[in-house]
């Protein structure tokens, strides 16, 4: 091994190290062939000499040829390529166009005439997001709702002493409680889970946080539960301009949803409450137990 000019160690040219080789084995042989020629031993001197062991040749030298650049190219890689985007199944729909995918989710499940009637028109997420604004005030979403106010007044019984609600005035609410009863909330709540989103959007309309409708549900169902018995058969009315109010503050006092649960009597009522309670045990269970 030589050495540059920097110091730097360098390998020997194998192809000149070799011919180098070559001619001083030369060089040394014909020096010795001279040297036994002139003092050869007589004949008779000569004795026999164990034959010399055989010495292979020397390794010819394998000259180096240095790979092409396109042998020395590392092997294309090829990039596994990425795996197909599965669909989303049923996206989320924009809210105006929210109407059909509604109607589709929960056209299994029997929803009587009156759900099916409140599902014809359109708007169904708005409309719901304004039902339910209304009665968390308190109030009676009567254009919201697809029952229409019974074509007979309200019914009082007048005995010349007292005016009470009278009890066939009742049944004008019978077909309405009976739908209430009918309806299996918890498969409609789960149908209608997925579209929480559009609902809470509705709800942002208002100018309320669109988060709070969750709670707003809770207080529109609480109101309707927590609705007092009590027998309106018993309880005095008095008229006030044209229409009858409760004497009793308690009573006239309570908000307009809950006096309207109280003008269905009493079983009606029950039935209505009912309803809102497991409503509402539902949507705490389903909804806001949701992370």
């Amino acid at each position: 091994m030589t050495e540059n000019s920097s110091g730097t160690p360098q390998q020997p040219n194998t192809t000149a190290s070799s011919r180098v080789l070559l001619i001083g084995a030369g060089l040394i042989a014909a020096v010795i062939g001279a040297a036994v020629f002139i003092n050869r031993p007589s004949p008779a001197d000569i004795q026999p000499e164990p034959s010399p062991p055989l010495v292979s040749p020397p390794p010819t030298a394998i000259e180096l040829i240095p790979a092409s650049d396109e042998q020395l190219d590392a092997p294309e890689v090829i990039a596994p390529s990425d795996p197909p985007i599965e669909p989303i199944e049923n996206p989320l729909p924009m809210l105006e166009e929210s109407d059909d995918p509604v109607r589709d989710a929960l056209g299994e499940i029997p929803m009587g005439t009156i759900g099916q009637q409140y599902l014809i028109p359109s708007n169904i997420i708005e409309r719901s997001a304004s039902l339910i604004y209304l009665t968390s005030k308190g109030d009676v979403p009567y254009k919201l709702l697809p029952v229409a106010r019974p074509a007979k007044p309200f019914s009082i019984s007048d005995d010349g002493t007292q005016v009470v609600a009278d009890a066939s005035g009742f049944a004008r609410y019978d077909a309405l409680a009976q739908w209430l009863e009918s309806l299996d909330l918890g498969t409609i709540l789960l149908s209608l889970q997925p579209f929480l989103p559009l609902f809470r959007e509705a709800w942002s309309y208002y100018g309320e946080p669109p988060e709070d409708f969750d709670f707003a549900v809770v207080i529109a169902l609480d109101l309707i539960a927590s609705t007092p018995s009590v027998d309106t058969t018993e309880a005095r009315l008095i008229k006030k301009e044209a229409v009858w109010i409760y004497e009793d503050p308690s009573i006239e006092g309570l908000a307009p949803i809950q006096k309207q649960v109280l003008r269905m009597g009493p079983e009606n009522a029950a039935v209505v409450k009912s309803k809102a309670d497991e409503a509402q045990a539902l949507w705490r269970q389903q909804i806001m137990a949701t992370p």
